[in-house]
């Protein structure tokens, strides 16, 4: 799948050292590779990091789902995000406030168990305590001739550090072949 492609070149840009990254970066910090559950958290984050960053392939039980982001268990309406979306065909772009979660994945395309969603969540300064988490997604999914792609922006209104990560699909579940992975990125 070319998705799948592009953000592995992304990774392989980030991991060589350009655009910021540098070789030796990034620890792994949890793997789960989730099946039959809808949702996964990653918990006791350790502290010791500047950014976090979560890459996923994701297959669910069902297509037309929408995937959720929640930190430290908050269920509040205290996330906000926007985004950018792109399916070849047409271009949308929207905002949301007072929401419960931030949307991740794919937007409106759902997935199913056989094309998966990818994509890379970066979490930044998740351990302050002194300002707002920022959150940036960048996700796609291809069809085989259909698909979008996204840019999603977040933040969460909370200055609590950052010590677990909830990703959800309320109305599907997870299916075998989905993976998620939580590295930490050392700070310069």
């Amino acid at each position: 799948m070319w998705w799948a492609a592009l953000l592995n070149s992304i990774v392989s840009v980030l991991d060589s050292g350009g655009a910021g990254g540098g070789g030796t970066s990034y620890e792994s910090i949890a793997t789960a590779t989730p099946s039959g559950t809808g949702t996964v958290t990653f918990s006791s984050i350790p502290s010791t990091y500047a950014s976090l960053q979560i890459r996923f392939s994701l297959l669910t039980s069902s297509s037309g789902w929408s995937s959720y982001l929640r930190l430290n268990g908050d269920t509040g309406s205290n996330y906000v995000y926007h985004y950018i979306a792109g399916t070849g065909a047409a271009v949308s772009a929207a905002g949301v406030t007072a929401n419960s979660s931030i949307d991740f994945s794919s937007l409106n395309s759902g997935s199913n168990t056989t094309n998966p969603s990818v994509g890379i969540i970066d979490i930044h300064d998740y351990a302050s305590t002194t300002k707002n988490k920022v959150i940036r997604d960048f996700a796609g999914i291809d069809k085989n001739g259909s698909g979008d792609v996204n840019l999603i922006s977040g933040l969460w209104l909370n200055t609590a550090a950052i010590t677990s990560v909830t990703l959800t699909v309320p109305v599907a579940t997870f299916s075998s072949g989905t993976t998620f992975s939580l590295y930490g990125i050392k700070g310069a």
